[in-house]
């Protein structure tokens, strides 16, 4: 069986999307249409009614998952909210404390809260605190006042250390275009492919623009057009690229960076 890895894999349920749900969901969705192993965190926009305690219910749920099925989640990541201000380090404290999470998961839409503001910088800071190289999982949005490109270049500069998976930074030509130019300054941002547009070869023009397919992951945010099909994974299987530059994308660029992964 061919390894796919998805990068970008949403837990629990949301106040404002219609991706993610049950782990046993999840689960099914990953078994037909044939990804082997998923890097799961709480969805955006998870119900926060006792602000970081409903956070740190979050992480603990991906744990939860992840304990449960290591096999299919080898990586997992936990979520420490920046509207919830100094206290959110508390909840970096027990994801990746407490928890042992390899990272966290960000959406500033959702937040409230721009992506290169001080109190996700400190989160940020706190969360290298707990691991060397932490895994920063963040969303970019061309048309957002809150997560744009060019908040991810400043974070990315300030980190070095840290892997930052970037959701859908290709939704666009736009968008694409910003990222290229983000990516090609900072070689610690990872492109996920959950969401690209389908129109214009995407995946092909990033790679010739990137000069290799090295900093590209298979992603799907988890949408799939219904629980057989996977656009994304679709898109990726009939682009015109070599067999390199696609296995590339569904699982070597991944094993690279954080490990050997085992199909059962």
């Amino acid at each position: 069986m061919r390894k796919v890895i998805d990068v970008h894999a949403h837990v629990g349920s949301s106040a404002a999307l219609y991706v993610a749900g049950s782990g046993d969901a999840v689960i099914t969705r990953m078994r037909n249409c044939g990804i082997t192993h998923s890097v799961i965190s709480p969805i955006p926009g998870y119900e926060d009614a006792e602000g970081v305690e409903s956070s740190k219910k979050a992480s603990w749920l991906v744990k939860k998952l992840q304990e449960e099925k290591k096999e299919m989640f080898p990586l997992a990541l936990g979520v420490a909210e920046p509207r919830h201000g100094v206290a959110a380090l508390s909840a970096v404290e027990y994801a990746m404390g407490e928890l042992e999470l390899e990272g966290l998961m960000f959406h500033h839409d959702f937040a409230g809260v721009e992506m290169h503001a001080p109190v996700v910088k400190d989160i940020i800071a706190e969360a290298c605190r707990y691991r060397k190289h932490p895994v920063i999982q963040v969303h970019t949005a061309q048309h957002s006042m809150l997560e744009p490109p060019f908040s991810l270049w400043i974070l990315a500069e300030k980190f070095p250390e840290v892997t930052f998976l970037c959701g859908h930074p290709m939704m666009s030509q736009i968008q694409l275009d910003n990222m290229l130019a983000v990516a090609s300054r900072c070689p610690n941002i990872i492109f996920d492919t959950c969401c690209t547009w389908t129109h214009d070869r995407q995946i092909e023009r990033v790679i010739e623009k990137m000069g290799g397919s090295e900093n590209i992951m298979f992603g799907s945010d988890n949408p799939y057009y219904n629980e057989h099909v996977c656009i994304d994974k679709e898109v990726i299987e009939h682009a015109d690229i070599s067999e390199e530059d696609r296995e590339n994308i569904f699982y070597r660029n991944f094993e690279r960076i954080f490990g050997k992964t085992e199909v059962m």
